[in-house]
């Protein structure tokens, strides 16, 4: 039997639509932390350190002025990630596309919605015995329907396992109100700063999925750094090829590959995907083995059917083009194959052209790859 869980919610955001968000969310970060029930006196003392050492002893907020240094935001994450076994679950609803696309659908019939595919299907394929905090959402009105939505659509034992609690009674709620506002300096525009790729990267190990509404196939993209550009024609052809060709194929691990491309493409569009990152990502979702090998047969195969994975020699992994400098990349790359081996082709063609005194001329057989030797000598 499976070790009993315990899951903290609270979000980043309000649920009022984008157009009239005077701060200017756009997307809302809801995020919840899962701590087994031999970790969670660990994590009291972990929380409690946390207030002592980086908050003067006072709840943890993470709006606290404390923050305003997000260098400082990285160094708790860090202390929290270090001295504590957990994950988090992640949902990112994006605010502008549930208001042009779902004519002016309620935000909290869609957090309903979402709840349930993200709580009671994943904690209940996961965990057989759990209980879930959450903080009092947005208001007591809201709350208060919330938790009627739950009783009159799930079991009694779900029901009995919830929880709408706030910081001050259950204070571990304070550590998803740290995360969840650490994700949204990620996912907003607004609150993104040079520091908002090194926020993702130190969460990365600890989120293992993130749920993206509308679907992340849908969905735009999220620049965490706001120097570099997508060029939105190149971004769009290169991803909707992708999508065509994850739609078309049976292969699971072909899929499993694509889709984490895919999802790699919109949350760090710059970054390439490391090689262990994909076939670590395969085996938590699928458990499934990859070899680094066969990843790159894969690779090989999704690029013969025109999907442009893009590889540097300066840099390992790879990553779905978003611009015109990651084509070029993809093309240099090539070149840099193909015109030492054509070099390495006139050679030999002029060994054996010298040595017999034209009597045998190998490309003079082979007009295809004569004409793209002689194109090193064009001037």
């Amino acid at each position: 039997m499976s070790e009993k869980v315990y899951i903290f919610g609270d979000e980043f955001g309000t649920s009022t639509l984008n157009q009239n968000d005077v701060k200017n969310i756009t997307h809302f970060v809801y995020a919840a932390i899962v701590v087994k029930e031999s970790n969670l006196d660990k994590a009291r003392e972990v929380r409690d350190n946390i207030s002592q050492n980086f908050f003067y002893g006072k709840p943890i907020k993470s709006n606290s002025r404390v923050l305003k240094d997000e260098t400082k935001r990285i160094e708790i994450l860090e202390y929290l990630i270090k001295n504590l076994n957990f994950i988090i679950y992640l949902l990112v609803v994006d605010k502008e596309k549930l208001s042009k696309d779902t004519g002016g659908l309620r935000f909290k019939d869609v957090f309903y919605k979402y709840f349930r595919g993200i709580f009671v299907s994943q904690i209940n394929n996961n965990f057989s015995e759990f209980e879930i905090f959450m903080d009092n959402l947005i208001s007591d009105k809201y709350s208060s329907e919330l938790k009627n939505y739950i009783k009159q659509n799930y079991q009694n034992n779900f029901f009995e396992q919830y929880h709408i609690s706030d910081d001050k009674e259950e204070p571990l709620i304070q550590l998803a109100d740290f995360v969840a506002g650490s994700y949204g300096r990620v996912f907003n525009a607004s609150f993104m700063s040079n520091n908002s790729e090194d926020i993702f990267y130190t969460l990365k190990p600890v989120t293992p999925n993130i749920i993206f509404f509308p679907d992340k196939f849908d969905n735009k993209t999220f620049v965490v750094n706001p120097e570099k550009q997508i060029d939105s024609e190149v971004y769009e052809i290169v991803r909707n090829d992708a999508i065509k060709i994850y739609d078309e194929i049976a292969d699971d691990i072909f899929k499993a590959v694509l889709d984490y491309l895919l999802w790699h493409q919109k949350v760090l569009p710059f970054k390439y995907a490391q090689t262990y990152e994909i076939t670590n990502a395969l085996k938590y979702n699928s458990g499934k083995e990859l070899s680094i090998e066969n990843l790159r047969i894969i690779v090989k195969e999704l690029r013969f059917k025109g999907i442009i994975i893009v590889s540097s020699s300066s840099t390992s992994g790879y990553k779905l083009a978003v611009n015109k400098s990651d084509v070029h990349t993809y093309f240099t790359h090539y070149l840099n194959y193909i015109l030492p081996m054509l070099k390495k082709i006139e050679i030999a063609n002029g060994v054996f052209a010298n040595k017999t005194v034209g009597d045998f001329i190998p490309l003079s057989d082979m007009e295809e790859l004569k004409n793209l030797v002689e194109t090193l000598s064009i001037k």
